[in-house]
């Protein structure tokens, strides 16, 4: 309306500055997840008892417009949101720099089968650290590769433990980076919806918004303040 051009004209312009800034801010820049020795460097004081976290996993669940074929619609449906989503796997690093961004899978994938497919263990090495949430049931996994994984205690009795209640404590401060990353991603409007006829797009457009989110000032200082508050 504002610049007198069909609605596939701004469709191709959109395609077009998409693939661009997906393969220079994404393909070219966001392509190895740093080591741990390079972590340590720039590693906040809730890292303190985690030297060798490598990363921090969580996922993150995107509404979408629901497919017409039924099968599809059963793929993409998940219980946990109880609406059709894509479901994507967010890794950052201890200084709060998302450093990987899987492509977008069906939203009733597992975390544990989401983490398996990304490809994000491959980056793992022997000795690495890994930090998740208590749904990622990812030992099986990372013990061939000599890799940890630390997720908040499980409650087997009427109540956790003093040891269990500080490890719990430990690791929300250092997880809350990744939930804050997230958070920042969300703020882009154009992952509130993914629409049919960009579908196919929406993997490149999530991560750009992501390579976007390392472009803004660091949520270092912001997370102090929140978990101050």
């Amino acid at each position: 309306m504002l610049f007198g051009v069909a609605d596939a004209t701004v469709h191709n312009i959109f395609l077009t500055f998409l693939n661009v800034m997906h393969k220079f801010l994404f393909t070219y820049m966001m392509n190895k997840v740093p080591s741990k020795e390079k972590n340590k460097a720039l590693s906040p004081a809730c890292f303190a008892t985690f030297p060798n976290a490598r990363i921090v996993l969580d996922c993150t669940e995107i509404n979408i417009a629901v497919p017409s074929l039924l099968k599809s619609q059963k793929e993409v449906y998940s219980s946990y949101k109880h609406r059709h989503t894509f479901k994507a796997l967010i890794g950052i690093s201890p200084n709060a720099v998302i450093t990987f961004v899987s492509d977008l899978y069906p939203g009733s994938m597992s975390d544990k089968v989401i983490t398996q497919q990304s490809g994000v263990l491959t980056n793992m090495e022997a000795g690495d650290l890994i930090l998740c949430d208590k749904g990622f049931l990812i030992s099986d996994l990372c013990a061939p590769l000599g890799v940890k994984v630390n997720i908040p205690p499980f409650l087997t009795q009427p109540q956790f433990s003093r040891s269990e209640v500080e490890a719990t404590k430990r690791i929300a401060r250092a997880r809350i980076h990744v939930e804050r990353a997230i958070g920042r991603l969300k703020n882009f409007r154009i992952l509130d919806f993914i629409p049919a006829n960009l579908r196919e797009h929406s993997s490149k457009i999530l991560q750009v918004c992501a390579c976007l989110v390392n472009l803004q000032y660091s949520l270092l200082k912001e997370n102090e303040s929140f978990m101050e508050g």
